[in-house]
């Protein structure tokens, strides 16, 4: 499958626990033997109605229909082909792939080769700038990197380069190495020009250079610094836009050079910029992580949520600082995540603290981190006249907004007797407010319920009971699948049909001894074809007290189901004929099916 060894493939299936692997984008609960529900990651539902089955390692959910294994997941969540999901949960576990790996399918193979096309575009144009910085150590971007004070270690290890002057230096370069015009388009390298469709311009010329990577260290994107005091264009930055390989909602800045240490150190730092967390890296701290020039988005947050539950926020001390933490702190608290705060001296940035005081001054910042939620009372302290109730009281709502994420009932009871303290209020006025909050969320979530309407439902396929009823009893029970492989000849159940392609797999496990049901092909299947009623059958265990007889009985039902509907294609296309020889032929045929189903 995909050009990758199968023996590779199960290894990473065999070190990607489902519970693990989705347990780190979903707060799952216990419900069952080895069965764990929580809220779907694919549509907004108040009600959990997402499965996860430890035995079977499949996942369903009741409400949209997604389902399917560990590589269906990462498929459904990040809109990626298989090779791509089986490249990161291989980075993920540990284990080496050969490269250059495609789909099956004609369509596959070229959605692949397209993708690559553009991280080969990405990695040439990394190499250009860095060549382009190497070769003029006198240009302004050296010299700006040398006023910084970075050396050339690390300057290579980001792989930090210049973009070129000119606006096709790189266009032109890209096009030497046989690269087309439309694919620097996609790639999001290349503009086309608003008067001339047909002539496209670099997207990044004359500017600083920072290479964004993905987890495992491909080049995905740019971010690039004018140094100009009024740039030509009028823009001091230019970032790469959206692409198939460019989500930056997914990214995280230096994740690639920072997932081994945030595991090691058990942390990750969060600051605001590329040079803020250049700046920890250098200072031992190469753990740190930022956004891509925006907002920390919940996306970001699972992914640290990967690697560790301990975050410290490090950003700016003013408002736009004071803003990004509590912004983060709503994102993180729902998650669990022990959250910290770093207070840089002076007010300055990690940048500025590195480069004035050096790495101890870093660590005793680092180690100084206090917790979110002493931060946030010290914040309000500056909005809020503590010194009246009524000041007191807005902060206590305030406080109660944020305590109301934490999901866990040991954390919030921590965090309600430390926030009693700090504000200098009973626990039970904290709680008073939390109970006020939960009953007045619970009322706007049943109104918006009421005028949404249903959540959405699952895409239906329209299986017949006695095809679904098959499938199950051939999954739950060996001698069922054997029964069933006795009354049904293989080709009263061939084709291309997914749900019975999954009988089959489920049968011919029976009949070769296997005890399984089947479930490791019928896994592989829902790969290519998730087909809702095929992972719900897997998660949902159904069992029957006479599966002997429920095989039976679904088989006569089954039978009589296709003599319907081929007897309704027969009528059909006797409608549709007057040739004498072929109504003759099709009459007979009619009379056969009764026959048969009589």
């Amino acid at each position: 499958m995909a050009g990758i060894p199968d023996e590779i493939i199960e290894e990473i299936r065999s070190r990607s626990n489902i519970v693990d692997v989705i347990g780190g984008f979903v707060q799952l609960r216990k419900a069952g033997n080895n069965a764990f529900k929580g809220l779907c990651p694919f549509h907004q539902e108040k009600t959990p109605s997402f499965f996860v089955d430890g035995a079977r390692q499949s996942y369903h959910c009741f409400g949209c229909g997604k389902g399917g294994d560990v590589f269906r997941f990462f498929m459904d969540k990040d809109n990626l082909t298989f090779v791509d999901a089986i490249k990161m949960l291989a980075n993920r576990a540990g284990v080496v792939i050969p490269e250059n790996t495609y789909g099956n399918s004609a369509e596959s193979r070229k959605k692949a080769d397209e993708r690559e096309r553009v991280y080969q575009i990405h990695a040439e144009l990394c190499s250009l700038f860095q060549k382009i910085l190497r070769d003029n150590p006198q240009g302004p971007v050296a010299q700006y990197l040398k006023s910084r004070g970075l050396p050339q270690e690390i300057i290579e290890r980001f792989k930090i380069g210049a973009a070129p002057m000119g606006w096709t230096t790189g266009v032109d370069y890209l096009r030497g190495l046989g690269f087309r015009d439309d694919e620097m388009v996609t790639a999001g390298v290349a503009l086309r020009g608003h008067r001339d469709p047909s002539r496209i311009f670099d997207l990044f010329h004359d500017r600083l250079a920072f290479t964004i990577e993905n987890e495992i260290a491909r080049p995905v994107g740019f971010s690039a610094r004018s140094l100009e005091a009024k740039p030509a264009d009028g823009r001091k930055y230019v970032n790469s836009p959206e692409t198939p390989i460019f989500k930056k909602s997914r990214l995280l800045y230096a994740l690639s050079q920072a997932r081994t240490s945030i595991g090691k150190m058990n942390q990750a730092i969060l600051c605001e910029g590329q040079m803020d967390a250049i700046a920890f890296h250098r200072a031992g701290f190469s753990c740190a992580v930022a956004p891509l020039g925006s907002a920390f988005t919940p996306e970001q947050a699972q992914i640290l949520k990967r690697y560790t539950n301990h975050i410290v926020l490090a950003f700016d001390a003013d408002q736009a600082g004071q803003k990004a933490f509590l912004h983060a702190a709503e994102i993180l608290l729902p998650l669990s995540m022990e959250l910290k705060v770093m207070h840089i001296p002076g007010g300055k940035d990690p940048d500025e603290l590195y480069k004035n005081g050096g790495a101890e001054a870093v660590a005793q910042a680092v180690n100084a981190s206090r917790s979110w939620l002493e931060v946030l009372v010290e914040v309000l302290h500056t909005r809020y006249d503590f010194t009246t109730p009524v000041g007191r009281g807005e902060a206590a709502e305030i406080v109660a907004g944020y305590l109301e994420k934490v999901p866990d009932q040991v954390e919030l009871e921590v965090y309600v007797s430390d926030s009693a303290k700090l504000l200098q209020v009973s626990e039970n006025a904290i709680y008073s407010k939390l109970s006020t909050r939960h009953a007045q969320l619970r009322r706007r979530e049943e109104f918006q319920q009421h005028q949404a309407g249903p959540e959405i439902a699952p895409k239906q396929h329209h299986y017949n009971a006695a095809t679904l009823t098959l499938l199950e009893v051939a999954i739950s029970s060996p001698d069922a699948a054997r029964k069933i492989a006795e009354l049904l000849p293989g080709d009263e159940l061939s084709g291309d049909d997914p749900v019975a392609q999954a009988i089959n797999f489920a049968v011919g496990a029976a009949l070769n001894g296997d005890e399984d049901g089947g479930v490791a092909p019928i896994r592989e299947l829902l790969i290519e074809h998730p087909v809702p009623e095929i992972s719900r059958i897997l998660v949902e265990h159904t069992t029957y007290k006479d599966a002997i007889k429920a095989a039976e009985d679904a088989v006569s039902e089954f039978r009589r189901n296709r003599c319907i509907s081929e007897r309704k294609t027969l009528m059909e296309k006797l409608a549709l004929t007057q040739d004498p020889a072929e109504r003759t032929a099709i009459l007979q045929a009619i009379q056969n099916l009764s026959r048969r189903s009589s």
